[in-house]
């Protein structure tokens, strides 16, 4: 898989570019894209497609956070820096990981491979092994009550950061719970996660337009790490 990644280096020393980019040579990374400051690298994100970028933060114009605020759908990001005041603002904006200078070999590695484990396809749980029914319901707590909700009227579940709003065609409710807990109770042969922000039921889908759906008139974003899988699950 990493030599199918692209990667994008962004930092204002070049010797620090040059240590990111012998790390993942070693790794027999391929393609990798070096951007000197946030302005190229944005420019540079307008004309090609990227699966990873190793972002500074501190950097003449433009930060490196606020490059990422700028970024509609941005790739993985894993933060390298010399400071660490900016992990909690960093990671609140959903990067992989956060290295501090001097980036030890195998810190790097690890932080890799967090990216590379998000990429991977889920395995098969014991359901589908046996092959066996879930439930074709689910409760959720909406309020002070319980809510039974047909998993078969689901359209999409959308994140809320700490809430999740499950949307029917009859009906819309708000609960206390991620999205990735709510998306692991679904049948995965009917429902993907295709953003870090939905997960829609692949029945659903009436359009596809370029990288979005759409589902009851609402156009749904499909995020680059979720596109394969998902365009091959709607295909079968």
């Amino acid at each position: 898989m990493l030599k199918d990644f692209h990667y994008m280096i962004v930092d204002d020393e070049p010797l620090a570019i040059d240590v990111i980019e012998n790390y993942l040579q070693r790794l027999d990374a391929k393609c990798i894209t070096r951007c000197e400051n946030a302005v190229e690298a944005f420019q540079a994100l307008q004309q090609k497609s990227c699966d990873l970028i190793f972002l500074d933060i501190e950097m003449p114009l433009l930060s490196g956070l606020e490059l990422l605020k700028t970024l509609k759908d941005p790739p993985a990001i894993i933060i390298t820096t010399a400071y660490r005041d900016y992990a909690v603002e960093g990671f609140e904006l959903e990067v992989m990981d956060y290295l501090v200078k001097p980036i030890s070999f195998p810190r790097f590695m690890k932080a890799v491979e967090k990216v590379l484990k998000a990429h991977r396809p889920a395995p098969l749980k014991e359901e589908e092994h046996k092959g066996t029914a879930v439930n074709d319901y689910l409760f959720i707590k909406v309020d002070k009550k319980f809510v039974k909700v047909l998993i078969s009227e689901i359209l999409y579940i959308e994140s809320l950061k700490d809430y999740v709003r499950v949307k029917t065609r009859e009906n819309t409710w708000i609960t206390y719970q991620s999205l990735t807990e709510i998306t692991d109770k679904l049948p995965p042969e009917k429902f993907a996660r295709v953003h870090r922000s939905f997960t829609i039921a692949l029945d659903k889908v009436s359009l596809i337009d370029g990288n979005c759906v759409d589902i009851d008139g609402k156009l749904i974003p499909i995020s680059r790490e979720h596109r394969q899988e998902v365009f091959r699950k709607i295909h079968k």
